[in-house]
Protein backbone atom coordinates (compact mmCIF):
# COMPACT_ATOMS: atom_id res chain seq x y z
CA UNK A 1 0.00 0.00 0.00
CA UNK A 2 2.75 2.58 0.80
CA UNK A 3 4.20 0.85 -2.18
CA UNK A 4 1.40 1.68 -4.40
CA UNK A 5 0.82 5.41 -2.89
CA UNK A 6 4.68 6.22 -3.47
CA UNK A 7 4.46 4.88 -7.11
CA UNK A 8 1.33 7.62 -7.58
CA UNK A 9 3.10 10.22 -5.92
CA UNK A 10 6.22 9.74 -8.22
CA UNK A 11 4.19 9.48 -11.24
CA UNK A 12 2.43 12.67 -10.46
CA UNK A 13 5.27 14.52 -9.66
CA UNK A 14 6.75 13.39 -13.41
CA UNK A 15 3.25 14.52 -15.00
CA UNK A 16 3.63 17.76 -13.05
CA UNK A 17 7.48 18.59 -14.23
CA UNK A 18 6.37 17.33 -17.99
CA UNK A 19 3.48 20.42 -17.60
CA UNK A 20 5.61 22.84 -16.32
CA UNK A 21 8.26 21.88 -19.40
CA UNK A 22 5.21 21.67 -21.28
CA UNK A 23 4.58 25.25 -20.32
CA UNK A 24 7.57 26.52 -20.34
CA UNK A 25 8.55 25.76 -24.14
CA UNK A 26 4.91 28.03 -24.92
CA UNK A 27 5.64 30.64 -22.98
CA UNK A 28 9.13 31.16 -24.87
CA UNK A 29 8.84 29.68 -27.87
CA UNK A 30 8.37 32.78 -29.91
CA UNK A 31 12.16 33.16 -29.26
CA UNK A 32 12.45 30.33 -31.66
CA UNK A 33 10.19 31.94 -33.56
CA UNK A 34 12.15 35.06 -33.47
CA UNK A 35 15.68 33.38 -33.69
CA UNK A 36 14.72 31.60 -36.82
CA UNK A 37 13.73 34.47 -38.55
CA UNK A 38 16.78 36.34 -37.44
CA UNK A 39 19.40 34.01 -38.68
CA UNK A 40 17.96 33.45 -41.80
CA UNK A 41 17.27 37.43 -42.56
CA UNK A 42 21.47 37.06 -41.78
CA UNK A 43 22.61 33.95 -44.05
CA UNK A 44 20.27 35.89 -46.63
CA UNK A 45 22.14 38.95 -46.52
CA UNK A 46 25.14 37.43 -46.48
CA UNK A 47 24.06 35.11 -49.33
CA UNK A 48 23.27 38.52 -50.71
CA UNK A 49 26.72 40.14 -50.57
CA UNK A 50 28.03 36.60 -51.86
CA UNK A 51 26.28 36.88 -54.98
CA UNK A 52 27.23 40.37 -55.98
CA UNK A 53 23.78 41.34 -55.45
CA UNK A 54 24.40 43.59 -53.20
CA UNK A 55 26.82 45.57 -51.41
CA UNK A 56 27.28 45.97 -47.26
CA UNK A 57 29.18 44.30 -44.84
CA UNK A 58 27.74 41.11 -43.85
CA UNK A 59 28.68 41.40 -40.47
CA UNK A 60 26.71 43.93 -39.46
CA UNK A 61 23.63 42.23 -40.86
CA UNK A 62 24.27 39.15 -38.20
CA UNK A 63 25.44 42.05 -35.60
CA UNK A 64 22.01 43.56 -35.98
CA UNK A 65 20.06 40.08 -36.30
CA UNK A 66 21.78 38.41 -33.28
CA UNK A 67 21.61 41.35 -30.90
CA UNK A 68 18.19 42.11 -32.02
CA UNK A 69 17.20 38.47 -30.84
CA UNK A 70 19.22 38.73 -27.63
CA UNK A 71 17.21 41.86 -26.70
CA UNK A 72 13.97 40.03 -27.66
CA UNK A 73 15.21 36.68 -25.61
CA UNK A 74 16.53 39.31 -22.40
CA UNK A 75 13.69 41.23 -22.55
CA UNK A 76 12.24 39.31 -19.33
CA UNK A 77 15.91 40.65 -17.32
CA UNK A 78 15.28 43.72 -18.48
CA UNK A 79 11.49 44.31 -17.21
CA UNK A 80 13.01 43.05 -14.03
CA UNK A 81 15.94 45.43 -13.88
CA UNK A 82 12.79 48.19 -14.97
CA UNK A 83 10.55 47.75 -12.50
CA UNK A 84 13.66 47.83 -10.03
CA UNK A 85 13.06 43.76 -8.61
CA UNK A 86 16.41 41.91 -9.48
CA UNK A 87 15.41 39.19 -7.89
CA UNK A 88 14.24 36.06 -10.17
CA UNK A 89 10.58 34.23 -9.47
CA UNK A 90 11.24 31.01 -7.86
CA UNK A 91 11.10 28.21 -11.08
CA UNK A 92 10.46 24.53 -11.12
CA UNK A 93 13.80 23.18 -11.66
CA UNK A 94 12.33 21.34 -15.27
CA UNK A 95 11.91 24.96 -15.95
CA UNK A 96 14.95 26.26 -15.53
CA UNK A 97 16.88 23.62 -16.93
CA UNK A 98 14.82 24.05 -19.90
CA UNK A 99 15.62 27.54 -20.10
CA UNK A 100 19.32 27.43 -19.48
CA UNK A 101 19.92 24.31 -21.86
CA UNK A 102 18.44 27.11 -25.01
CA UNK A 103 20.62 30.03 -22.75
CA UNK A 104 23.98 27.98 -22.77
CA UNK A 105 23.62 27.25 -26.75
CA UNK A 106 22.91 30.48 -28.04
CA UNK A 107 25.81 32.07 -25.45
CA UNK A 108 27.90 29.05 -27.12
CA UNK A 109 27.06 29.94 -30.65
CA UNK A 110 26.99 33.48 -30.26
CA UNK A 111 30.60 33.61 -28.66
CA UNK A 112 31.79 30.66 -31.26
CA UNK A 113 30.86 32.54 -33.98
CA UNK A 114 32.32 35.98 -33.22
CA UNK A 115 35.55 33.67 -32.64
CA UNK A 116 35.16 32.38 -35.69
CA UNK A 117 34.56 35.45 -37.55
CA UNK A 118 37.56 36.92 -35.68
CA UNK A 119 40.00 34.56 -36.78
CA UNK A 120 38.96 34.71 -40.30
CA UNK A 121 37.46 30.63 -40.46
CA UNK A 122 33.67 31.61 -41.32
CA UNK A 123 34.27 31.67 -44.91
CA UNK A 124 35.91 27.34 -44.24
CA UNK A 125 31.63 26.90 -44.18
CA UNK A 126 31.59 24.80 -41.42
CA UNK A 127 30.36 26.71 -38.83
CA UNK A 128 26.73 26.12 -39.85
CA UNK A 129 27.16 22.46 -39.87
CA UNK A 130 28.38 22.87 -36.11
CA UNK A 131 24.72 25.15 -35.24
CA UNK A 132 22.79 22.53 -36.62
CA UNK A 133 23.99 19.93 -34.29
CA UNK A 134 23.76 22.26 -31.39
CA UNK A 135 20.41 23.07 -32.23
CA UNK A 136 19.35 19.50 -32.50
CA UNK A 137 20.98 18.76 -28.96
CA UNK A 138 19.01 21.42 -27.71
CA UNK A 139 15.66 20.04 -29.29
CA UNK A 140 16.47 16.43 -28.61
CA UNK A 141 16.87 17.46 -24.57
CA UNK A 142 13.55 19.75 -25.11
CA UNK A 143 11.67 16.98 -26.45
CA UNK A 144 12.27 14.79 -23.16
CA UNK A 145 11.84 18.04 -20.25
CA UNK A 146 8.63 18.87 -22.18
CA UNK A 147 7.23 15.16 -22.96
CA UNK A 148 6.57 16.51 -26.88
CA UNK A 149 7.90 13.52 -28.63
CA UNK A 150 7.76 15.75 -32.19
CA UNK A 151 10.50 17.51 -30.81
CA UNK A 152 12.79 14.24 -31.13
CA UNK A 153 12.22 14.38 -34.98
CA UNK A 154 12.81 18.10 -35.13
CA UNK A 155 16.25 16.85 -33.34
CA UNK A 156 16.87 14.31 -35.84
CA UNK A 157 16.37 16.89 -38.73
CA UNK A 158 18.54 19.43 -37.55
CA UNK A 159 21.14 16.21 -37.29
CA UNK A 160 20.50 15.70 -41.02
CA UNK A 161 20.83 19.19 -41.86
CA UNK A 162 24.10 19.55 -40.01
CA UNK A 163 25.74 16.85 -42.74
CA UNK A 164 23.84 18.22 -45.78
CA UNK A 165 25.74 21.70 -44.06
CA UNK A 166 28.97 19.84 -43.73
CA UNK A 167 28.64 18.60 -47.42
CA UNK A 168 27.93 22.03 -49.07
CA UNK A 169 30.22 24.07 -46.42
CA UNK A 170 32.14 25.27 -49.60
CA UNK A 171 29.65 26.28 -51.96
CA UNK A 172 27.56 29.35 -52.17
CA UNK A 173 24.15 27.44 -51.95
CA UNK A 174 24.89 26.51 -48.19
CA UNK A 175 23.68 29.81 -47.47
CA UNK A 176 20.03 30.14 -48.84
CA UNK A 177 20.29 26.41 -47.64
CA UNK A 178 20.99 27.24 -44.16
CA UNK A 179 18.12 29.96 -44.12
CA UNK A 180 15.81 27.31 -45.06
CA UNK A 181 16.35 25.16 -42.31
CA UNK A 182 16.53 28.29 -39.99
CA UNK A 183 12.78 28.87 -41.52
CA UNK A 184 11.80 25.00 -41.18
CA UNK A 185 13.69 23.51 -38.32
CA UNK A 186 13.46 26.40 -36.09
CA UNK A 187 11.01 29.14 -36.45
CA UNK A 188 8.26 26.64 -37.56
CA UNK A 189 9.08 24.67 -34.28
CA UNK A 190 8.44 27.86 -32.38
CA UNK A 191 5.06 29.08 -33.96
CA UNK A 192 3.83 25.56 -33.42
CA UNK A 193 4.50 25.23 -29.80
CA UNK A 194 3.52 28.88 -29.61
CA UNK A 195 -0.16 27.90 -31.40
CA UNK A 196 -0.33 24.94 -28.84
CA UNK A 197 0.28 26.23 -25.55
CA UNK A 198 -1.71 25.69 -22.66
CA UNK A 199 -3.66 28.00 -22.15
CA UNK A 200 -2.91 30.96 -19.13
Amino acid sequence: MVVDDRVREEIAFIRNAIEQGRGCAGQHSLDLLIWGIALAVGYLGTYAVAGGWRRFDPNWVWAICIGLAWLYSLRGLFRQRSFGSLQLESRPPVVQALQMLWVACGIFLSIFSIAVTLGGDMRMGWFSAVAAGTFGIAFFVSSYLCGLAWLRTVAVAWWGAALVLYVLRTRLEVLPVSAAFMLVLLALPGFLLWRSRPAA
